[in-house]
This record gives C-alpha cells, sequence and structure tokens, in this order.
C-alpha cells in the first residue's frame, strides 16, 4: 500500500478481507467509511496517529460524548492493526484511553401524557396516503402496549393478529425464537379499528403485512423512524435519559417498567414476575430484562440485588 492511497481505498480493501473470513461488518463499514471521508478530508497520508484517530472518534458528539466516542474509536482500531502492516508507523491508541465503550446508556421512560401525545399527533398526520395516520397511531401505540421491538412490529401479518383470542405471534425474531403474548382488551379493539380501516383497501391474505406501506408492502424502518422524529418538535418533550431525543425503543422499555411498577404495587413476587416478563419481551438472559429496570431510581431498591446477582456487574451483555 502506498502512502498516496486514499484512505477510502484502504477501508474498502481491509472491510474486503475480512468479508472473505465470513464477517459481515455492516454497521462497523459504516463508521470505517467515516472515518476514511474526514481522514481523506484532512489530506492525511502515511501511517495513522493517534491524534487523527481519536480527533474522529470524539467529533460530533454531544450528550453521550464519552460512550459514543470510546465505541467509534473500538471500531477503528482493529482497522489501524491492519492498517499498520503496510505502515509500520501506525500508531494504535492504548485500550480504553476514551473509556468504556459498551456502557448501557439509561433510556427514556415516557409519562403516562407523553404516550396520548405521541398518539393523538400520529392520528394528525398528513394523509399523503388513506391509512397514513391511523397506520402510525396503532404502530406506535401496540408497541407502548405491548413492548414491541420496532422490527417486530413492523414484520407483524394478518395472520399473526388474532383478536378473538386476543394475542399476537412474533416470528423469529431478534435471538431467533418465536412468541406468542396476550394483549389487553382494549389494545385489541384500537388493532381491531384498524384492521376494519386496513382491510377495505389492501390485501386480507394471512401472509399480508399488517401495518401497510402506501404500496401495500412492510413499513420500512428508516420511514417509520423518520416520522417519529417529526413528530417530536411539535411535542415539547425534552429527554431524560442518555440518549439526544427519546426513541420508539424507549416505548419498550417503558412498558417493562410500568409492568414491574404495578407488581411491586400489587405485591407479586418479582423474582417470578421478571421470568414472565423476560419470555414476553423475548429476551435471551434474563440479566438483560433486570437491565432494563437498572435506570429507574424508584425501583433500585427492589432489583438491585437481584440484578447484580444474574450479571456480575452492572452493564455487560444485553441486548
Amino acid at each position: 500500500m502506498s502512502a498516496a492511497t486514499p484512505m477510502q481505498e484502504a477501508v474498502e480493501r481491509y472491510l474486503e478481507d475480512r468479508r472473505r473470513l465470513g464477517f459481515a461488518l455492516t454497521a462497523p463499514a459504516t463508521e470505517l467509511a467515516r472515518f476514511a471521508r474526514y481522514a481523506d478530508a484532512r489530506e492525511h497520508r502515511g501511517p495513522l496517529t493517534q491524534e487523527l484517530m481519536l480527533g474522529w472518534a470524539r467529533e460530533h458528539v454531544h450528550r453521550t460524548s464519552d460512550v459514543t466516542a470510546a465505541r467509534r474509536l473500538e471500531i477503528v482500531l482493529p482497522f489501524a492493526a491492519h492498517y499498520r502492516q503496510f505502515e509500520p508507523a501506525t500508531e494504535i491508541p492504548p485500550k480504553g484511553i476514551l473509556g468504556r465503550g459498551h456502557r448501557r446508556l439509561a433510556p427514556h421512560i415516557y409519562t403516562d401524557q407523553e404516550i396520548i401525545q405521541l398518539l393523538d399527533a400520529a392520528g394528525r398526520l398528513t394523509l399523503t396516503w388513506p391509512l397514513r395516520a391511523l397506520t402510525y397511531r396503532s404502530l406506535f401505540g401496540l408497541i407502548a402496549a405491548a413492548g414491541l421491538r420496532l422490527s417486530e412490529a413492523l414484520m407483524l401479518t394478518l395472520g399473526d393478529v388474532d383478536p378473538q383470542a386476543a394475542a399476537l405471534t412474533v416470528r423469529q425474531t431478534k435471538f431467533h425464537k418465536s412468541r406468542r403474548l396476550p394483549l389487553h382488551p382494549s389494545t385489541v379493539r384500537e388493532l381491531e379499528l384498524y384492521r376494519q380501516a386496513r382491510d377495505r383497501c389492501q390485501s386480507t391474505e394471512d401472509s399480508a403485512p399488517f401495518f401497510v406501506s402506501h404500496d401495500g408492502g412492510h413499513l420500512p424502518t428508516r420511514t417509520v423512524e423518520n416520522v417519529f422524529r417529526r413528530l417530536q418538535p411539535g411535542l415539547g418533550w425534552r429527554a431524560r435519559g442518555d440518549h439526544p431525543y427519546p426513541r420508539i425503543h424507549d416505548l419498550r422499555h417503558t412498558m417493562a417498567v410500568r409492568r414491574l411498577q404495578r407488581w411491586r404495587e400489587s405485591g407479586q413476587s418479582i423474582d417470578h414476575a421478571m421470568f414472565w416478563l423476560c419470555t414476553y419481551l423475548g429476551h435471551a438472559k434474563i440479566s438483560d430484562t433486570y437491565w432494563y429496570l437498572s435506570g429507574i431510581p424508584e425501583l433500585m431498591d427492589t432489583i438491585g440485588a437481584r440484578f447484580e446477582r444474574f450479571v456480575g456487574v452492572v452493564g455487560q451483555g444485553g441486548e
């Protein structure tokens, strides 16, 4: 590799080498492309320097700067080690120089009023297609009520939603597990209202998407996230977690927290309840379920010792 080779070409060669070994590197590829543009914009040539890598890791990070910068540096370090084969003077920053890159970030726990505001705003969306407002209102409402991952909600088909049994089936999701979830009667009623409107203009085959886009297909994740972000400024929310803004995924955290609060108030066994909640949420490890609740001050006295017993060190592992 010559000293004049642009960094973008070096990154592409690294990714090709790693993919031949079976690594997908989807997320790292995006970040490394950003690093390459950063280096090329500064006309960097020759060995990588610690200053260059730390400068990129810290660029454009705000509220989560300590964790985000550390994660970005962790992504670029394997590339730097690879690059040093061709540029032996390449510097490798010491491990942990920017702190831990995998600290879990506290979620935004929605108030009941904030969820109502979200659903009302979704119901007022401009009707660029007939079902748009009702689709987004029903989608966000189901995620808040059932604690689904966004990807799980978007992949539901008509055959997965069973209003007669007041249940839905989530198939082959994050950990290659399927599960059947009971639904509250109020959630069933909202889904039935959406289904009635949906069936008047879309396919009613069991394999058809439950939440449909304008063309009858599954709603794209990025489209849903863009709609959610555009709704936020008008709602006046202020983030209460470690993320810069409240997220759709925080609706899932909120459901878990509220459920445990109700169990505690009714005097139910938290140990048994946590195993049920772990199954309902589709977690691979119960420590993931305990972590969902560890950032809520009023619950720490209830779950602190249990969480430590299951996870060993707070913040390791996770969904």
